[in-house]
C-alpha cells in the first residue's frame, strides 16, 4: 500500500464522519466551536496537535503530482500552516473563528465540503481493495464457465523425460 492510499484511508472516513456530524447536528457543532474558540488553551493545544499531524503527513507524503495525491500533500501543508497560526497567533485565530461561525450557513457549507473531500479520499484510499475483489471475482467466474474456448486453451502436461517425438 502506498503512503497516499494509507493516509487517504485514515483521512477519508474521518472527514466523512465529521461532515455527517456537521450536517446532522450543525447547531451543536456551532456551539462547540464557540466554546472551543473561547478557550485560548484549547486553541493552543489544537495548534500543537495540528502542527504535528501536518508534519507527519508531509514527512511521509510530500508529493506534488497532477492527480489526487496532491490533495494529501495540500492537506498536510494546510495543517502545518493552521497549527503555526494557532500557536503563534491564538487571538487572531479566535477572532477569525468567531466571525466564521457567526454565519448561519457555516455548518451546511462545511458539511458539504468535508463530506465531498472525505468521500473522495475514502474512495481513492480503498480503491485497490475493490479492484482486487473485482479481478478475483472475474477470474473465478471465468474459470467456472464451462465454455469450449476455455477448455481448448488447456493442454495436457508431459511426463518427465518424455519428448515430443515419443508422443
Amino acid at each position: 500500500m502506498t503512503p497516499s492510499a494509507y493516509i487517504a484511508r485514515i483521512l477519508g472516513p474521518v472527514l466523512v464522519i465529521i461532515g455527517l456530524g456537521l450536517l446532522l447536528e450543525g447547531e451543536t457543532f456551532r456551539a462547540m466551536a464557540g466554546e472551543f474558540l473561547r478557550s485560548a488553551a484549547l486553541v493552543y493545544f489544537s495548534g500543537v496537535a495540528t502542527l504535528a499531524i501536518g508534519l507527519v503527513i508531509l514527512n511521509v507524503h510530500h508529493l506534488w503530482t497532477r492527480d489526487w495525491r496532491s490533495i494529501i500533500t495540500l492537506f498536510g501543508w494546510l495543517a502545518v500552516i493552521g497549527g503555526i497560526f494557532r500557536i503563534l497567533a491564538p487571538t487572531l485565530v479566535q477572532e477569525v473563528g468567531e466571525a466564521l461561525i457567526a454565519h448561519r450557513r457555516w455548518p451546511i457549507m462545511g458539511a458539504i465540503v468535508t463530506l465531498a473531500l472525505g468521500a473522495f479520499l475514502a474512495v481513492k484510499g480503498y480503491q485497490d481493495i475493490w479492484e482486487v475483489k473485482r479481478r478475483v471475482h472475474h477470474r473465478t467466474s471465468a474459470a467456472k464457465s464451462g465454455s469450449a474456448a476455455s477448455r481448448s486453451v488447456k493442454r495436457p502436461r508431459r511426463k518427465t523425460g518424455e519428448t515430443r517425438e515419443a508422443r
